[in-house]
């Protein structure tokens, strides 16, 4: 018997095994080969895309029934595939529209693409667990990937302040968590999301101390996900880490984070709705209102997808407050809509470079219609989605936002999330507008790699034709999201 449930829990981490003896192999493969630079990378590139391909297939042939193995330390459901399954193919299509930027700016490293795969390994782990201790190791997993990563263009000041910032804040923000962790422990005697949930947390014993530890334990989540006010990294980092690890910060880490504010906020500590919902609430209205006013200001993109990012997670958290199926549902359509359009736009961003330089200023984006039209009209799409407006993807994916909140009898936060969106539109309509209407002093020719402008048409297309396929779609993450409720 006991033989049988140890072959069946390393059945629920067979997908971070396989992922994890792929690097093991990839390390020694990338110190001793030789030959051309460039050709190396591309080699380093669809070997790294092979390895998380065969990942996501091990997850996918996978049982999808709700299983929990290890003692109760790993958890397994169709919630946790679904949300894995986008993380891998995020990581992927980044892998793939970083190509030319790496060679453009000589990362021909091959601890880059190792790096990434080291830190969606993290992801898959923290995805997977049932207990904060295991969040943490796949956190931390995670996070000291990142750092290296966004310090990794050695000669660039910009990327070495980037790591540093990152960091530093980022070790803060683990403090916060095992801080919160070890009070959480204290008090209830466990760190199991499924014990704590089994009524041992209740709202006869909220005291100060309890909240507190909450309060750490969300508020370093908050940081992870760029959340006002603990958003203050966020322009900089993305602004100084090279171009391509931008593309991933701005979106594969952001699922697995809200993956596990789900888990905790509906598992672990849904008991305690009254306490954290006000607290997700008001952190969701801030920074829906830091990403909007914050990104009028900016001229250049990357720091305008920073606060763009702060804002549309802000979204999210409104949904989260609620503790409902409903407001979970929403949230998981939000974040596929956003992961949509988060690639599509840095597959334009990262295809941007005129006599090898890169373009990161907006006024560089003048012209654009008439020299590329077919750049101008797919980023437009994009921009229109994230802006809110109908019938794209992005409104859709608003609507559901508000509709959760106003069936929770919270008209009040729709009226206030709707001024926000109303706000951000200008500077994704300003973007168009600079494109379509604003003189260029220079037409010029934009060459990017077929796979590059395939994953902008792909993402514009999904998004324009969403209302085609929305309701399949909606049927299916409702399925999925039902997977989370006890």
């Amino acid at each position: 018997m006991n033989l049988l449930s140890n072959i069946l829990d390393i059945n629920l981490v067979f997908p971070e095994i396989f992922l994890s003896l792929w690097l093991l192999v990839f390390i020694p493969l990338g110190v001793y080969s030789g030959g051309d630079k460039e050709t190396r990378q591309s080699y380093f590139t669809i070997f790294s895309i092979i390895g998380l391909l065969g990942t996501l297939l091990i997850i996918l042939m996978g049982d999808y029934k709700a299983a929990r193995g290890f003692y109760d330390l790993i958890v397994n459901d169709r919630l946790v595939v679904f949300l894995k399954s986008l993380v891998i193919l995020a990581g992927v299509i980044v892998l793939i529209i970083s190509e030319k930027y790496r060679t453009l700016k000589k990362l021909y490293l091959f601890e880059y693409p190792v790096l990434i795969l080291f830190s969606i390994l993290g992801m898959l782990v923290m995805l997977s667990s049932n207990d904060f201790i295991t969040l943490y190791l796949g956190l931390e997993l995670q996070s000291l990937s990142l750092y290296v990563l966004a310090a990794i263009k050695k000669d660039s000041l910009k990327s070495s302040e980037a790591g540093l910032k990152y960091f530093i804040l980022g070790a803060l923000a683990s403090g916060f968590f095992l801080f919160g962790v070890s009070l959480l422990f204290g008090i209830t005697g466990t760190t199991s999301f499924t014990i704590l949930s089994s009524n041992l947390l209740s709202p006869e014993n909220n005291s100060l101390l309890l909240i507190l530890s909450i309060v750490l334990i969300l508020s370093s989540i908050a940081f992870k996900l760029s959340i006002a006010p603990f958003h203050m990294w966020t322009p900089d980092v993305y602004e100084g880490a090279p171009t391509s690890v931008t593309a991933f910060f701005a979106v594969v880490p952001k699922i697995a984070a809200i993956g596990v504010l789900m888990r905790i906020l509906y598992i672990a500590l849904i008991d305690i709705h009254d306490v954290w919902n006000q607290l997700i609430l008001i952190l969701g209205i801030l920074s829906i209102f830091v990403g909007a006013f914050g990104a009028l200001l900016q001229i250049n993109i990357k720091r305008l997808m920073a606060y763009s990012a702060i804002s549309n997670i802000g979204y999210i958290f409104l949904a989260l407050s609620l503790g409902s199926q409903l407001g979970l549902e929403a949230s998981l359509i939000y974040i596929t809509v956003y992961t949509v359009s988060a690639l599509g736009s840095f597959a334009f961003i990262l295809s941007m470079e005129k006599d090898n330089i890169m373009l990161n200023n907006i006024s560089s984006f003048a012209g654009l219609s008439k020299s590329n039209p077919f750049y101008a009209i797919c980023f437009s799409i994009i921009l229109l989605s994230l802006a809110g407006l109908p019938p794209l993807a992005g409104f859709i994916a608003k609507f559901y936002i508000f509709k959760a909140v106003i069936m929770a009898d919270f008209l009040w936060i729709a009226v206030i999330g709707i001024m926000g969106s109303v706000i951000s539109a200008y500077y994704y309509l300003n973007i168009v507008k600079v494109m379509y209407l604003d003189e260029a002093e220079e037409l010029f020719t934009i060459e990017s790699k077929k796979s590059v402008k395939f994953i902008l048409f792909i993402s514009a297309v999904l998004i324009f034709t969403f209302l085609i396929y929305a309701d399949s779609l909606i049927n299916f993450l409702s399925y999925i999201s039902k997977a989370i409720i006890l």
